[in-house]
């Protein structure tokens, strides 16, 4: 393999591998320009060596894009090469603080596994979390699936270690990191949460108007730690805690609903079903060059919903596009709405998405 020119510094001192990759089973290629379906990936050998090479990228003004576990991109554009975070693979626990420090480059899943060994969770999970990186999460805005209890990720980071335009590094607050221009991640510190002594999921059916019994829950602050109502109406619900404060919480949960005429679908398996959500839960746009695919993430305040669910599905109905939604984690605001969004024969995201 020839080397890009530009690279070969790096390779000669040992600090990074290059390699050619295809990268057609990656879901944004498409996003970055590839039309080939290759590109050029750096691979730093360690945090300094990482620093180093995107300190090189910069002298030599190769336009690079940080990669993660490649299941989304925040910054679509073409780009010369992907350097991947891999390398920022840092996990330590501050017992005192109850807090993790974790690399950017750590999957989510993997950050989860690490800390319930030691009897906690940061409640962040996620469909894609096998692959999905902490930072990735961030930089994406990312909702895990128990964000009703815990919070989406960027709620819950306290400190993020960013590298600056400049090349320095610090550690700054995330209010800070979010006005700071071109700032790269390197690491977060995240909060601990005891592990639950329990998780049970349940489903609901029936319900005449869903999305106004998951507003009444939330108005009545008794969200738990999920809660969601897809196309079909039906409503899911997942209590997470301390058992007998979660029971009398599910209890009056499971009254507003049968209110509104719902009904508990008894058929439903535990694991099963939770196994289902993280299944319906990544984050996958343009998996192939035949279809165009993508996922329209909105916050939604309660008085102007229904319009902005209604306007999207026009458009991207009008368009020949199929769209599945689902409503997930309301609070007394408003809620998320999350529409799926496929569009045959397309390779680039459509005018109507920009509007």
């Amino acid at each position: 393999m020839n080397t890009d020119y530009r690279l070969q510094n790096l390779v000669d001192l040992g600090v990074a591998t290059v390699d050619v990759r295809d990268v057609r089973g990656w879901s944004p290629w498409h996003q970055h320009g590839l039309t080939a379906g290759k590109a050029t990936y750096v691979n730093p050998r360690d945090r300094d060596a990482f620093i180093q090479t995107v300190k090189h990228c910069h002298d030599n003004g190769l336009n690079y894009t940080l990669i993660g576990g490649g299941t989304a991109t925040s910054k679509p554009g073409e780009t010369d090469l992907f350097i991947s975070t891999e390398c920022l693979n840092a996990l330590s626990i501050d017992t005192a603080a109850e807090e993790l420090e974790v690399g950017a480059g750590v999957a989510i899943e993997t950050a989860e596994s690490y800390v319930a060994e030691h009897g906690w969770t940061l409640g962040q999970w996620m469909g894609s979390g096998a692959t999905a990186t902490i930072g990735g999460a961030i930089v994406t805005n990312a909702t895990g699936i128990l964000a009703g209890r815990y919070g989406n990720i960027n709620e819950a980071v306290t400190m993020v270690e960013i590298l600056d335009q400049s090349g320095k590094t610090s550690w700054i607050s995330p209010a800070a990191y979010r006005i700071t221009p071109d700032a790269i991640i390197l690491g977060v510190r995240i909060p601990l949460w005891l592990s639950p002594d329990g998780r049970a999921v349940a489903r609901f059916v029936g319900a005449g108007d869903p999305l106004a019994a998951l507003r009444q829950v939330a108005t009545a602050r008794l969200m738990p730690a999920h809660m969601s109502v897809d196309q079909s109406g039906t409503i899911t619900v997942i209590v997470e805690g301390e058992p007998h404060l979660e029971t009398a919480r599910y209890q009056l949960i499971a009254a507003i609903l049968q209110k509104h005429g719902a009904v508990q679908d008894l058929s439903l398996d535990q694991g099963k079903h939770w196994d289902a959500l993280l299944a319906s839960n990544p984050w996958s746009p343009n998996a192939t060059g035949a279809v165009w695919a993508d996922r329209i993430v909105l916050t939604a305040a309660w008085t102007d919903y229904q319009q902005q669910l209604e306007t999207w599905i026009q458009r991207a109905s009008s368009a020949g596009a199929e769209v599945t939604w689902r409503a997930i984690n309301p609070t007394p605001q408003g809620v998320r709405l999350i529409l799926d969004v496929q569009l045959p024969g397309a390779k680039t995201a459509p005018d109507w998405l920009c509007v």
